[in-house]
């Protein structure tokens, strides 16, 4: 399985939050979103990745002033196990 692209992600969570508006420079805390589409978003990626994502990337304070691109670059270089 490949990694997603950062264009595929942001479509991901464009069509989640149902706003076209949403670019890597967003910042996830200003999109409107629940916790739950957030979650829907990430196991989308894991899906196409075919891993987990540690928790710790996602976590309320770790998204707090996080871009989409920002956490995308996180997830795509974390280690995995």
């Amino acid at each position: 399985m490949a990694f997603p692209t950062l264009d595929t992600v942001v479509k991901q969570l464009r069509e989640i939050a149902e706003d076209d508006s949403i670019t890597p420079e967003s910042k996830i805390t200003a999109i409107d979103v629940d916790s739950l589409d957030v979650l829907e978003w990430i196991f989308e990626i894991e899906e196409e990745a075919g891993f987990v994502i540690d928790e710790r990337l996602y976590s309320k304070a770790s998204l707090a002033t996080a871009t989409v691109g920002d956490f995308y670059e996180r997830v795509k270089n974390a280690p995995t196990a």
